[in-house]
């Protein structure tokens, strides 16, 4: 079969990886795009459309306490959610479709994040957040969640829920059947 032939792939998960705010691997799940709200996703979607590349803006509506700072290159980027100013969780994104421009964003990430003093007393590595770079699997989302007691439960549930619609929206981007609605 020809390339121009063959189906085009069709994502319908992606992968999240969590770690502790010591750096910590603390496990990987799939997660389906069936589980999430297309009406989210899509509102991600134009959010990201809206805004583009890089951006250090707050949502509006009753979400207009969340606050999206957002840099991308080549299917890779780096997110950070935060309510009423305070860090609520830091997060990167690979499609895979640049290894080189991933491995770029995730050291950046790395290293900005062993730069925080709450990792730094906290690590139990000395380099913590290294297992970044032994994760295969793509489209991947990485997160830490801060945990900041000046956050509610509630905000952190719905930043929780946010940044997995928004980064589905990333990761799913480009892929046929996802970019053109």
């Amino acid at each position: 079969m020809t390339e121009k032939n063959k189906e085009p792939f069709i994502a319908t998960s992606f992968f999240v990886a969590a770690f502790g705010i010591d750096g910590e691997f603390v496990g990987i799940k799939k997660e389906s795009l069936d589980s999430l709200s297309d009406k989210w996703i899509y509102i991600c979607r134009d959010y990201l459309r809206h805004y583009g590349e890089d951006f250090d803006v707050p949502w509006s509506g009753n979400l207009s306490h969340i606050r999206t700072k957002f840099t991308s290159e080549a299917g890779a980027a780096l997110a950070t959610f935060s309510v009423d100013g305070k860090i609520a969780s830091s997060i990167a994104l690979s499609t895979g479709f640049s290894k080189e421009a991933e491995l770029l964003v995730l050291k950046m990430f790395a290293n900005s994040l062993r730069r925080i003093e709450i990792v730094k007393n906290s690590a139990k590595s000395s380099e913590p957040f290294e297992e970044i770079f032994s994760i295969d699997d793509r489209p991947l989302m990485i997160l830490v969640q801060w945990a900041d007691p000046e956050i509610s439960e509630q905000d952190l549930h719905l930043i929780r829920e946010l940044s997995l619609h928004f980064a589905a929206a990333y990761l799913m981007q480009d892929r046929p059947a996802f970019a053109n609605q």
